[in-house]
This record gives C-alpha cells, sequence and structure tokens, in this order.
C-alpha cells in the first residue's frame, strides 16, 4: 500500500511538474509570438514601445515631424496622434532640421577658421504615383544626398567638365533634379510665395503606389506661415531651354493642414534657432561688445 501511495505521488508531482512547464514554455511562444507581431512605428523607434515589445540593442531616433492620412498611418503602423485627413495631395509629410545635406562651411564673420555645419529645413513628400508628376526624367532614382565629396573636385585640365554642365546644357538654364517647376504659396488665393521647394532628392514607386519627394525649404519662415500649399508646375520652355515662369500651369498642389504647420513652428524654436546662423552672430556680437567694454 505504502509503495502505492509512493508511485501514485510520484507520478502526481511528475505530472504537475510536466504541466508546470508545458504551460511555462506555452507563455513564453505565446509573449514570443505577441512580441514578433509587433513591429510598429512604435515598438520600433519609441523607448517605451520597444520596453513592451520585448525589443533590445541600438534604435534609430526619429528626428522628423510627421503628418499623414490615415490610410498612411494604417499602412506603415504610424502613431495615431499625428493624423491628420486635413492633408491633400499627399500621403505624408515628414519635416526635419538636417545638418548634414549642405555640408560644413567655414570663414564665417571674415575668420577663416569659424566653421559651422549649414543648415537645411527638410520636407519629404509621400504622394500617390497615381498623380501625373511632370518629370523632367525617365530615371526612377536621384539624388543629392551622400555625394559630398565631388564638390571638392576641380578638374586642372581646360576641357574636363562635370557632366552636370553638359546636362544642364541639354534641359536649359533651369535644370533641377526630378522635376523643373516646384514653389511654396499660402495666404488667401495663394497670394503670397515662400520661395522655392528645392528637390533634393526622389525615389519614383518607393513603394508600391508611392513616390517620394525630399526637398528644401526656407527656415523658421516656412513655419511661421499658415495655409501652405507646395505647388509642382508644368513648365514651359522658352527657345534657349530656360523655364518661362509665367506661361507655367500647375499640375499638382499639396495642401499643408496648419495644426502641421504649428508643430514645425515649435520645432524650430528648439532644434533650428539655437543652430542657425543669425543666433551665432547675435552671441557673437554679444562677446564682442563685452570685450570692447572691458577695456
Amino acid at each position: 500500500m505504502k509503495n502505492y501511495i509512493k508511485k501514485t505521488t510520484g507520478l502526481l508531482l511528475i505530472g504537475l511538474l510536466a504541466f508546470g512547464l508545458s504551460n511555462t514554455v506555452y507563455a513564453q511562444t505565446t509573449n514570443t509570438k505577441q512580441n514578433l507581431q509587433v513591429d510598429d512605428y512604435n515598438s520600433r523607434y519609441t523607448p517605451q514601445g520597444r520596453k513592451q515589445a520585448g525589443k533590445r540593442g541600438t534604435y534609430t531616433k526619429d528626428t522628423h515631424v510627421w503628418v499623414y492620412t490615415s490610410a498612411f498611418a494604417k499602412r506603415f503602423g504610424m502613431p495615431e496622434e499625428w493624423i491628420d485627413d486635413g492633408l491633400k495631395g499627399a500621403e505624408a509629410l515628414a519635416y526635419r532640421l538636417d545638418l548634414d545635406v549642405y555640408g560644413t562651411k567655414c570663414g564665417y564673420f571674415s575668420e577663416v577658421e569659424n566653421c559651422r555645419p549649414s543648415t537645411a529645413c527638410v520636407v519629404d513628400m509621400y504622394i500617390d504615383d497615381g498623380v501625373d508628376l511632370p518629370w523632367n526624367t525617365e530615371a526612377r532614382y536621384g539624388s543629392m544626398y551622400g555625394r559630398k565629396s565631388k564638390a571638392f573636385l576641380r578638374s586642372q585640365y581646360p576641357n574636363d567638365k562635370p557632366a552636370h554642365l553638359y546636362r544642364g546644357a541639354q534641359r536649359g538654364q533651369q535644370y533641377k533634379l526630378g522635376l523643373d517647376s516646384t514653389g511654396i504659396v499660402f495666404g488667401k488665393n495663394d497670394k503670397w510665395r515662400l520661395g522655392a521647394y528645392y528637390i533634393l532628392e526622389y525615389d519614383r514607386d518607393i513603394y508600391k503606389n508611392l513616390d517620394y519627394l525630399s526637398g528644401s525649404v526656407i527656415c523658421r519662415t516656412f513655419g511661421k506661415e499658415r495655409g501652405v500649399k507646395i505647388n509642382i508646375d508644368k513648365p514651359v520652355f522658352r527657345e534657349d531651354g530656360s523655364v518661362n515662369h509665367k506661361g507655367k500651369r500647375l499640375a499638382h498642389q499639396v495642401k499643408i493642414p496648419n495644426s502641421f504647420m504649428q508643430r514645425i513652428e515649435a520645432y524650430d524654436k528648439t532644434q533650428y534657432e539655437p543652430n542657425s546662423l543669425f543666433n551665432a552672430f547675435k552671441k557673437r556680437l554679444s562677446t564682442t561688445t563685452k570685450s570692447n567694454q572691458s577695456k
């Protein structure tokens, strides 16, 4: 009888251990599957989201200000807080301060060794490829990013010129990357102009049915305006190949929500203004004034 009880007890213990182990394995497997399934924006690029998803290691910090449609947010797993279906003509926009685009320049304030990165304020646009944009090239991709070394090349041979000069001659004086005529307008009836949208990179069909444009805008001034739109025009060329701006026709327009512009203005105050040339000038002027007063 005692042996029977011992055997029964042993079997029960083994059963309980096996049951507990199977539950643990099941729970771990379930959690692993759940973690693998979570692969949206928050789980990739936010500290809290990564912790909840059980992700470790380094990750890329997103420094952009975003706005996008509901469909774009669903497709790419983006946070709901930046959805604004008031955005028209584009699926998404992303704004950032870029200190790398134009490289580092020196010689400020008459000092040859006074160097600082050139600031660029960039707007990336994601546009449905069903829009018939007036591309000036058949190439799917073009970029001015990551080509820093070529700026330091100057051929010592008289007829050895960079290729972009020949391309410019072929397409006219107004040759530009991807699109020939782009600009920014704002105000009632688009009365006021805010300079050009200078294209730095494009990728036609970056995702299925989605084109990508990246271009620079005027820092600080851009974020202060409301009712802003980015125009993409179909250019009319003169005989010499230059663009006749009076004859151009609007091909596509991106209407930017004011809520996005407000967030850009707040972003510029913390990111652009401390790095601006104007701020550097004020600091230098203040230092010079104090130095003169102490003499």
